[in-house]
Formats: structure tokens, C-alpha cells, sequence
């Protein structure tokens, strides 16, 4: 019965307004301080695509990040059930959807076939923005495979990675640890290195890169948690492939 009424259409555009106006409800009405945003500003306003990271448990918190939304924002979301209310959501936020995954091991292409891959492709050519939770939507929490790599390898756009923290906020006890941010507090935004792949770069060096990435981000993620008093949130442990 809930499954059904789930896939109900009213009730996923509904949700996704509801959803959407909270949002805008926390981006509004948090005291946000932001870190190194004379770093990321260039990528912003330069006019070029890039492809912003977050976590998959601090998503709801991305668009405060913008004091003004970048031009062309398409979010990837995935394939799964959740992502029609997801998309609903960014539907009624102004924003455009990709349905699909950039998290396809060895490959250039996002998971959803190459139409999903063409589309990330050519907005990032026509300077549009591709927001990813790359470790979403189902885990490892904290992890960044491949995926949004190789895509800035194949298009040249450079990877824009951002943390957030709130003061207030209920903390679920997903495989993620979700935290739904709450109005009317302090917030504090942290934007990490851009970071541009080569398209000479060998899956060794796309390796090497995405460790970087990936520390910075749990490095900004811990130190935006400390700042609004909270305990840090650890990446899952994965265990080491037997050879």
C-alpha cells in the first residue's frame, strides 16, 4: 500500500514542494559563515561548467551554498524510486535533472545509459553546473569512487567540492547518517580545492586524485562539524579487497 501510494505522481510533485520550500526555508533563515570563498568563486562565476560534490547526507544544505544560484544547475540523481521525489524537488527549485549515476567503476559513461552520459557531458560544455552526491544513493558513506572523475577527465570541467554544517539539526541513524538541518540557526559552509583531471590521466593517477579529494572533503566535513559543536562523522571502513 505505501510502496503504491509512493508512485503516485500528486503525492512525489507534493513531497518534492514540500522538500523544496524547506530548503529554501534553511538557506534563508541560517547565520551561514563561509570558508575559501575567494577559492571557489572564480569557478562559480567564471561562467565555465563544473561539477560540484557533496555527501550524500548533507545534500539538503547545497543550495544555501550559493548566495546567487549558478546559471544551468542539473543534478544528477540517480535511478532509484527515491530519486523521482529528488527530482521533484529540484523541479520545483528551478533546477534541471539528470537521471542516472556517475559511480560505474572503469568506465567514462554514467550509469543509465549514454543518453544520461551525453546530457552531463554537454551541459557541462554549455557551461552548466552538475551537482553530485557521489556517495549516494545507497553507500559506502564518505567514499568517492570514480565516477565524477572520469567525467571531468572526459569533459575538462574541473570538480568543485563543498561541506556544510549546521548548528541545529536531527541526525537519522542511516546508513549515512542524514542530517536534516534546521531553521534559524548558525551554518557554516566549507568549499574545497577545484581540482581539474587531465585528459592524459591514467586510472592510477585518477586513483591518486580521487584519495585527495575524497580526504579534503572528510577533512572540511569533520572541521564544519566541530565548529557547529557536533561529533564528527568517521567514512564507512572498507575493508581491504583479498587478493
Amino acid at each position: 500500500m505505501f510502496k503504491r501510494l509512493m508512485r503516485s505522481s500528486a503525492l512525489q510533485k507534493a513531497l518534492g514542494w514540500i522538500v523544496a520550500a524547506y530548503m529554501s526555508l534553511v538557506k534563508h533563515t541560517t547565520r551561514w559563515s563561509v570558508e575559501h570563498a575567494d577559492i571557489a568563486a572564480p569557478i562559480i562565476e567564471g561562467g565555465q561548467g563544473f561539477i560540484a560534490l557533496t555527501w550524500h547526507s548533507r545534500f539538503m544544505m547545497l543550495y544555501a551554498s550559493w548566495k546567487k544560484d549558478p546559471a544551468r544547475v542539473n543534478v544528477l540523481i540517480s535511478q532509484s524510486r527515491d530519486g523521482a521525489i529528488v527530482t521533484q524537488t529540484a523541479d520545483s527549485l528551478g533546477l534541471t535533472t539528470i537521471r542516472g549515476s556517475a559511480k560505474k567503476a572503469g568506465s567514462d559513461k554514467a550509469k543509465g545509459g549514454a543518453k544520461a552520459s551525453r546530457d552531463i557531458i554537454g551541459a557541462l560544455e554549455d557551461g552548466g553546473v552538475i551537482l553530485i552526491t557521489p556517495d549516494g544513493p545507497r553507500g559506502p558513506r564518505q567514499r568517492l569512487p570514480d565516477g565524477p572523475l572520469r567525467l571531468a577527465r572526459l569533459s575538462g570541467a574541473p570538480i568543485l567540492p563543498c561541506t556544510c554544517a549546521t548548528k541545529w539539526r536531527i541526525q537519522f541513524k542511516s546508513w549515512d547518517k542524514f542530517c536534516l538541518p534546521l531553521p534559524f540557526g548558525k551554518g557554516k559552509i566549507i568549499w574545497g580545492t577545484p581540482v581539474y583531471i587531465d585528459e592524459a590521466a591514467t586510472d592510477t593517477d585518477i586513483a591518486r586524485q580521487r584519495y585527495i579529494i575524497e580526504t579534503e572533503m572528510n577533512m572540511f566535513l569533520a572541521k564544519a562539524d566541530k565548529a557547529m559543536g557536533h561529533d564528527i562523522v568517521e567514512p564507512v571502513i572498507i575493508e581491504p579487497a583479498n587478493v
